[in-house]
């Protein structure tokens, strides 16, 4: 591998390295899509907060969009970022914790 091989990879995980972008993730997985205004009430963060982190997901290919008419509806595309967050959540037991 190269030098820029792991600065993808690099980019890539700071992509997912916050917890508000996990937490999008975790429900995106668990809805399969959300519009954003739940997204808004279900994180308990302001509109613009939540938009920036959908950005920055989208701008990585993590997440699309969908519009609905007047409404934009998001997803998971990318079935790597559910495998990180299911591996990270089963290495914290969180899913485990959530359930209870």
């Amino acid at each position: 591998m190269q030098e820029k091989d792991f600065e993808e990879m690099a980019e890539y995980l700071k992509a997912l390295a916050h917890p508000t972008r996990l937490r999008i993730i975790y429900y995106l997985m668990k809805e399969k899509e959300m519009c954003v205004k739940l997204l808004w009430k279900e994180l308990g963060l302001q509109q613009s907060n939540v938009s920036q982190h959908l950005s920055l997901l989208k701008s990585k290919g993590i997440i699309t969009a969908r519009r609905e008419g007047v409404m934009t509806c998001y997803s998971v595309v990318d079935p790597k970022a559910i495998d990180i967050v299911k591996i990270l959540s089963e290495h914290f037991k969180v899913l485990e914790k959530a359930e209870k």
